[in-house]
């Protein structure tokens, strides 16, 4: 008895639609593109917060803060723009009533006064805020750039 075994039938090549190879190819670029874009960021941390004592009262009735952030750009780092204020890593210093320094009046240091920046203190009087840097510099805010809601 000759037996002969039968393999099963092949299927069929399917094609692509014309723009499904050129659909997949975009969303690869779109996907490295955000990719890219996630990793170079800035980020943020906080590194220090100064709370406004009980005995200073303003207007505005809120407790205030100043919330020292160091920021680590990335992108920066490829110097895209001659604007030397770009620097990839910098702290800002953030007064007003957010608790974790995300909105309010910033002043920004650039990274080269690191040491600087991470011994300053703040003293807050009525009249607004006298921020003293470790190497002796000072700097006043008045109280009307960061209360009302800044």
């Amino acid at each position: 008895m000759n037996v002969l075994a039968s393999s099963p039938p092949r299927p069929l090549p399917t094609k692509q639609p014309p723009g499904l190879r050129a659909l997949l190819g975009a969303v690869a670029v779109v996907a490295v593109l955000t990719a890219v874009v996630a990793l170079w960021w800035p980020r943020s941390s906080v590194v220090a917060v100064h709370r406004q004592p009980a005995d200073v009262v303003y207007a505005d009735g809120h407790s205030h803060v100043a919330v020292l952030r160091h920021v680590r750009a990335p992108i920066a780092a490829l110097r895209l723009a001659d604007d030397a204020s770009v620097a990839e890593d910098h702290y800002v210093l953030v007064l007003g009533s957010d608790p974790a320094g995300a909105y309010g009046h910033m002043v920004r240091l650039d990274a080269g006064t690191a040491t600087d920046a991470e011994r300053l203190t703040v003293v807050w009087t009525p009249e607004g805020a006298e921020i003293t840097y470790g190497s002796g510099h000072r700097l006043f805010v008045p109280a009307a750039l960061f209360t009302g809601g800044r």
